[in-house]
């Protein structure tokens, strides 16, 4: 637990300022977790996505992730050469289609084991009622949270 802190960023600042700092200091945790990872954060989410074993085309993939076609066509191409994903031709048509390996598949899980796994270390180390307070609160505050990123009006 770290020592509580006065002022800018202490318990009697702002509760914008404290919650700033909180996910801060997360965002600092995830890179420190990102980096005794084989998987870089594009790869998790690609791998992620075709963890449903149905085959993706680049457009599918770039519309699902909100990316631009030549992002994921990058991430898809480092991938196909880490051995993480294949590409075949799609039946019937010109589009390549591409599914996740079996090494990709292995370490996908290695490394999501290990990243969630360091989060229900977590949650069991609070009290069972605190964990699922904090879960509920969580999606409450990420819900209204993207209602104000995205400019929702009341």
């Amino acid at each position: 637990m770290t020592e509580p802190r006065k002022g800018w960023l202490g318990a009697d600042a702002p509760a914008e300022r404290r919650l700033a700092a909180i996910l801060s200091r997360l965002d600092d945790q995830r890179r420190v977790m990102e980096n005794t990872m084989r998987l870089g954060t594009a790869d998790l989410r690609l791998l992620w996505l075709l963890a449903d074993g149905r085959a993706w085309t680049l457009r599918e993939i770039a519309d699902e992730l909100h990316l631009e076609q030549s992002t994921i066509n990058r991430q898809v191409n480092a991938a196909l050469n880490s051995g993480y994903v294949e590409r075949r031709r799609r039946a019937g048509g010109n589009a390549h289609e591409f599914v996740r390996t079996r090494e990709g598949r292995r370490v996908f899980e290695a490394d999501t084991a290990r990243s969630l796994g360091a989060y229900a270390a977590a949650l069991q180390k609070m009290k069972p009622q605190d964990s699922e307070t904090f879960l509920t609160l969580a999606q409450e505050f990420l819900d209204h949270y993207r209602h104000e990123v995205e400019g929702g009006t009341d």
